[in-house]
């Protein structure tokens, strides 16, 4: 694929049989392709130079109380996002559902969720660093094979002694997998 998801964003079918004396079991799985990276400063989706250009969701949803969990409603938030020549939505402090990786993928909108993770960060206190991972884990299991998701934050303006513990988690994940940018958190400058 020589351009970005944006521009040209396809979805390939895997189509998985498993076979055996006591098993029969299949699978099918859209699957994109892409790989983006971060060089001298800018990003790069196969390859090609692309800017973000993208808004905050901050989960707000007034008229239910709770994002939308159909596909139709994100494609139509989205298609918003596109009529403004936006690319990219980064999801403030939250992970939207699966119905908002699928719109995504078929639409060619590359997606920031986030870990919630705006809390405090105490010396040799690890209910923090905790959640972090596991919540991590449920999120690139749940997620983690949309070409959608692009970039990945542990959340929103850290307190505390956070340098450490989410730095530690930066690394950890780029290495575990890397099929996506990581930041170790959004909004903070110190």
């Amino acid at each position: 694929i020589s351009v970005g998801l944006e521009l040209s964003p396809v979805l390939y079918r895997l189509n998985l049989q498993l076979q055996g004396d006591d098993a029969d079991d299949r699978c099918s799985l859209p699957v994109g392709l892409r790989q983006i990276e971060s060089r001298e400063g800018a990003f790069y989706i196969n390859g090609r130079q692309t800017f973000f250009r993208g808004t905050s969701e901050c989960c707000v949803f007034p008229r239910t109380g709770y994002p939308p969990t159909d596909v139709a409603s994100w494609k139509k938030l989205y298609s918003v996002c596109k009529d403004y020549g936006l690319n990219h939505v980064r999801f403030h402090s939250w992970c939207p559902p699966e119905a908002a990786f699928v719109a995504a993928d078929e639409m060619g909108i590359y997606l920031q969720p986030e870990c919630s993770n705006a809390g405090w960060y105490a010396p040799g206190d690890d209910v923090m660093k905790d959640f972090l991972h596991r919540e991590t884990q449920r999120i690139i299991q749940a997620y983690g094979n949309h070409p959608s998701f692009a970039m990945f934050s542990s959340g929103h303006e850290p307190t505390g002694s956070w340098q450490e513990t989410l730095t530690s988690w930066l690394l950890e994940w780029k290495q575990k997998d890397d099929r996506r940018l990581y930041t170790n958190q959004t909004g903070r400058f110190d």
